[in-house]
């Protein structure tokens, strides 16, 4: 279980590859380390350790959690490069996906030695020039996710540039089909929606809705926007109910998916939007300005008693940290900074 602790300035940034692969820049919400070089003789048994490298350069606790790891992931963490960028992902259904370089393995935790054997796949990811992390990779299942066999699940994971490939079930590794998915911008997250499909986003907030048709191969359209209650009003109108397209030079942050309620959370460097999903359409019910709400709000709370504070609002800077569904709502978490002037 990973718990993150408070960052401090001098906490150390993660350094992209230097083997010729792209890092692709931008909040992820998985983890990603890049593990320390050991000596070959030490590779040789992969073994359970209780302490990672990776706590004291991203600042995080590590504890014990659920039983130990498969030995297909002790083995790629035992043999994994420096350079070699990690990322990982636990979903809330008990499934996790490690992705280190091009493999992708993907197991069920909490499960007896014996079962292990059979749930703990590895598949192989579409060639790409960028470093591939785990936001870029959704399962999903006809029956529910906790309880579902490893025959059927199914396995989409895209490139940052687009190319996409399916599996339509995790038994079978070679059984795979892919489609080039024509993205105007670098693709950031994949997410499981309703209905067997699966939402896809790019850093500047182009969203895609991917399904699978009847012969297995991949079909996507852009995800449906301002079609919900207001659609049938004009733009003037609309503003006033905070429905509007996005502006050109918005970027996405995150994209969250609430089963329970089939809402699609977005957010964005302009706007929180809200999709109701079913299993063939989608309808957007809500885009409010978050950041212009962030930012009076955060201000006022901090400054708002300075009698200059007009001018204290005018330098101070709000940056988006998580989005989580909690017991009373969906939870945003930001943080403000602001550069003191300098003066002789």
């Amino acid at each position: 279980m990973f718990t993150p602790r408070t960052a401090s300035s001098s906490s150390r940034r993660q350094q992209a590859r230097t083997t010729g692969r792209k890092s692709v820049s931008g909040v992820a919400t998985s983890l990603l380390f890049s593990p320390r070089r050991t000596p070959l003789s030490a590779r040789s048994t992969p073994t359970r350790v209780q302490s990672l490298a990776a706590a004291e350069s991203v600042h995080y606790d590590v504890q014990t959690f659920g039983s130990s790891l498969p030995v297909k992931v002790m083995e790629a963490l035992t043999m994994a490069d420096a350079d070699d960028q990690i990322s990982v992902k636990v979903s809330e259904s008990g499934w996790a996906w490690m992705i280190c370089g091009e493999r992708l393995i993907i197991w069920k935790i909490c499960q007896t030695a014996v079962a292990k054997l059979s749930v703990c796949k590895e598949l192989q990811l579409p060639s790409s020039e960028y470093s591939y992390t785990a936001e870029l990779v959704a399962v999903t299942s006809a029956a529910p996710l906790e309880t579902a066999v490893v025959q059927s699940i199914s396995v989409l994971a895209v490139a940052a540039e687009g190319m996409a490939r399916f599996w339509p079930s995790l038994a079978q590794e070679g059984n795979y089909t892919e489609t080039n998915v024509d993205m105007e911008e670098l693709c950031n997250f994949v997410v499981a929606v309703s209905g067997g499909s699966f939402v896809l986003s790019s850093f500047k907030n182009q969203l895609l809705r991917v399904t699978v048709d009847s012969s297995g191969k991949l079909q996507y359209r852009a995800l449906q926007r301002g079609q919900g209650m207001l659609s049938g009003i004009g733009r003037r109108v609309s503003s006033l109910f905070g429905i509007l397209s996005p502006p050109a030079n918005d970027s996405l942050h995150n994209v969250l998916w609430v089963g329970g309620s089939s809402s699609l959370y977005t957010l964005s460097s302009s706007s929180l939007s809200r999709w109701e999903v079913d299993d063939s359409s989608e309808q957007q019910t809500l885009s409010w300005d978050v950041r212009g709400a962030m930012n009076e709000n955060i201000t006022d709370a901090i400054w708002g008693s300075e009698s200059n504070y007009e001018e204290m609002k005018e330098g101070a800077n709000v940056m988006y940290l998580d989005m989580k569904l909690s017991q009373p709502g969906l939870c945003l978490r930001w943080m403000c900074t602001r550069q003191q002037p300098f003066r002789k």
